[in-house]
């Protein structure tokens, strides 16, 4: 059996054009356009973005003009359209970034960063009371109540209360944290480290009360204004003015006679 002939294929002679022919061509920018419409999106001036974007003009007027032109071209329009909703959408995204950092620094704890610990001082647990705090702990009681707690075991870790050396302060110290176990806020809060001849070492912090305030600001929780005013007043030189006038000049600005 035949094939049925093609019909799609149109009258002999004549080539078969995709499909996708009929659709208009996807507009493309030059170089010298793409550049002009960056600049122009980035908030500088037509004539400005002229310059940047390489294109010469012999005189203002055709400068005027080829501004105009590239005003008018839909594609270049679109370019710098799109291009600033993409800074604006960016501009957002760092300013609620800036936002989230300012929160972090205000909420952040600064013992975080560093503590005064207290160390037991040489005596305060010295082998003969450790010895004597474990055989009170474990020595038998056969006739006291089971649920009677028995005396606790020393922590030797801390400043014993009964030591008559220190009675029970230690030895002070700092202990700084280590940056990797800072939490988010920590992080936030710490500025730089430093140490001095003396081996000191100095932590600096962000300023919580300025992160509060740029807070605030972003946050637009008060907005600080300006408003300037100018009036036109006539007055009169005070040799030309008679007593009437005088009082009524006198009257304007709240006084009383």
């Amino acid at each position: 059996m035949d094939a049925l002939p093609d019909t799609t294929a149109g009258p002999p002679g004549r080539r078969r054009l995709p499909a996708s022919a009929d659709l208009p061509p996807i507009p493309t920018l030059t170089r010298r356009q793409e550049s002009y419409a960056r600049c122009v999106a980035t908030g500088m001036s037509y004539a400005e973005a002229f310059r940047q974007a390489g294109l010469v003009a012999s005189s203002s007027g055709s400068m005027s003009g080829q501004i105009a032109v590239l005003n008018r071209t839909p594609a270049v329009r679109a370019r710098i359209a799109e291009l600033r909703i993409k800074a604006d959408q960016e501009t957002i995204s760092t300013i609620a970034e800036r936002m989230a950092w300012l929160r972090l620094i205000v909420q952040a704890d600064p013992d975080e960063l560093a503590r005064i610990v207290h160390d037991p001082c040489d005596l305060c647990w010295i082998d003969e009371a450790v010895a004597a705090a474990y055989a009170a702990h474990f020595a038998p009681r056969p006739f006291d109540p089971a649920d009677e707690p028995r005396p606790a075991l020393p922590d030797t870790k801390r400043p014993n209360a009964e030591c008559k050396h220190c009675r029970g302060e230690g030895h002070k110290r700092v202990v700084i944290t280590p940056t990797d176990e800072l939490s988010p806020a920590g992080r936030a809060l710490f500025k730089s480290a430093s140490q001095d001849k003396d081996g000191v070492i100095k932590i600096e912090m962000q300023d919580k009360v300025a992160a509060a305030d740029m807070l605030n600001k972003l946050q637009s929780a008060y907005v600080t204004r300006s408003l300037n005013l100018n009036a036109n007043v006539a007055v009169h030189a005070a040799r030309d003015a008679n007593p009437a006038d005088a009082i009524k000049l006198f009257d304007a600005f709240g006084g009383s006679p």
